[in-house]
């Protein structure tokens, strides 16, 4: 794992640089600022001001070809001036921020509320199908209502605080009905990720689905839900009550025992 490590030489002074390789390393703090500036900027200002973030710097005055930053260090803060090519560089440590990457991500809180597991393991299969669908739908009607959905779904356990009375009041939390940016991009991010992962665990379902192109979202869950039920339709609600990572392993090796028969045939 470690850390990207850049040492900058400015006015004299020596700045040793250490920078988080992957989404996997941020703490919560850092997650959230990350989020924060990737939904609130465009691409490249985002990308600064997160690496500002990190280096613990802020920008005073832009010159010509230099800026003249203050840099919190561990002798205290320091007044440095930067290159607009010792900038660039340490940017480059961060273009990682850009994409989703394979490692699904969330806020440990949302609106007094806590995630289901962010892998999805111990959570029913029938709400991986309702998130799914809501993603798609977004995706494919732009309306932000549906990532607020698949909020609901996903923060749907109420914080215990201390100063709670234990008598079920606050078993049951009001519906999230607005998203500020930054969680709505933590939301449709973290899913993006999820997807990306799940097509690496189990890449023999996910490549027979994602290249249906004109398979509507409910065609494409019925047929899950038909594989794993055989067509019986008795066996739907047990079905959807069982571990996500159970029914797309069963899933996962229907479509590898799919594709094995079509090359027999093939011989």
């Amino acid at each position: 794992m470690g850390k990207y490590k850049h040492t900058v030489i400015a006015n004299g002074n020596t700045l040793d640089f250490k920078f988080p390789k992957s989404w996997k390393e941020l703490n919560q703090r850092q997650l959230k600022a990350v989020l924060v500036f990737l939904s609130a900027y465009d691409k490249t200002t985002a990308l600064l001001r997160i690496t500002l973030f990190f280096a613990n710097m802020a920008i005073v005055e832009k010159r010509e070809g230099t800026a003249l930053c203050r840099v919190v260090t561990d002798k205290g803060m320091m007044s440095v001036n930067l290159s607009s090519e010792d900038l660039l560089a340490l940017t480059e440590y961060l273009q990682w921020v850009l994409e989703p990457g394979t490692h699904p991500v969330l806020l440990d809180e949302l609106y007094d509320r806590k995630p289901i597991d962010k892998l999805l393991h111990g959570v029913p299969f029938e709400t991986y199908i309702m998130l799914d669908n809501f993603y798609q739908g977004y995706l494919m009607s732009k309306n932000p209502l549906a990532v607020v959905e698949m909020a609901n779904l996903v923060y749907s356990r109420p914080v215990v605080r201390n100063d709670w009375p234990d008598d079920g009041e606050y078993s049951v939390q009001p519906r999230i009905d607005k998203l500020k940016p930054y969680e709505f991009f933590s939301v449709f991010q973290w899913y993006t990720q999820l997807k990306t992962h799940f097509s690496m665990q189990f890449s023999n379902f996910f490549k027979r689905t994602e290249g249906g192109g004109s398979q509507s979202v409910v065609e494409a869950m019925n047929a899950q839900i038909r594989a794993l039920t055989g067509g019986d339709v008795t066996k739907e609600k047990e079905i959807l009550a069982i571990d996500t990572w159970r029914a797309l392993t069963e899933l996962d090796a229907k479509a590898r025992e799919a594709e094995d028969f079509k090359q027999s045939m093939k011989r």
